[in-house]
């Protein structure tokens, strides 16, 4: 097995690149590591589907998922490419040439690993953290990573969008206690009212 690319230089004419792994298959060895907080064994989780991509009042780019069969929602905030790359998933667009979210699964594809799934697994300061997991010929590997490259990978693969359910029903909990009151209709988004996607 053989991975090819283009060297494009300034002033030099583009060469093929050619690069073969020392084994029979590639290992994703540096990047599988155990990652610290990742659990080795699998957590209570709740499934979550992507439901929209919109934007907020400021006009900054949110993935809104909601837990399947439910009615709790997650509000991610995004940047402008993640969420053009998960908008374009979502309604079945296939660039000309691979993006970064694609290239990532291609390059998964030719060393033999599957993303088993995607965990958002904590939010800490505003911020949410996700575990992309790897299964490859020695198991299941987890790599910390943003949830909206997660989503991104998740889409392309198919693969399962979980979210840890002790956050689930913290983030449920603090919403409840929050000033502003949301209802399941307040949350819900639209076809119509979708902006980006």
């Amino acid at each position: 097995m053989a991975l090819a690319c283009t060297e494009m230089l300034p002033g030099r004419p583009p060469q093929q690149l050619t690069f073969r792994p020392a084994a029979a298959t590639l290992r994703l060895v540096a990047v599988t590591r155990r990652i610290e907080g990742a659990p080795s064994t699998r957590v209570s989780t709740v499934e979550l589907k992507v439901e929209a991509v919109a934007l907020d009042w400021r006009g900054s780019p949110i993935v809104v998922l909601r837990e399947q069969g439910g009615q709790r929602a997650v509000f991610i905030w995004v940047g402008i490419s993640e969420a053009a790359a998960i908008s374009m998933q979502l309604e079945g667009q296939k660039p000309p040439r691979p993006l970064t979210h694609d290239l990532i699964v291609l390059v998964l594809a030719k060393t033999g690993a599957e993303v088993d799934r995607v965990v958002i697994a904590d939010m800490r300061e505003s911020t949410y953290y996700a575990h992309l997991y790897l299964r490859g010929a020695d198991g299941v590997d987890a790599i910390d990573c943003r949830p909206s490259d997660a989503i991104a990978v998740a889409l392309r693969t198919d693969a399962p969008i979980q979210i840890d359910s002790d956050l689930l029903e913290r983030l449920d909990k603090e919403r409840r206690e929050s000033e502003v009151e949301l209802s399941p209709e307040s949350t819900r988004v639209e076809p119509g009212e979708t902006i980006v996607h």
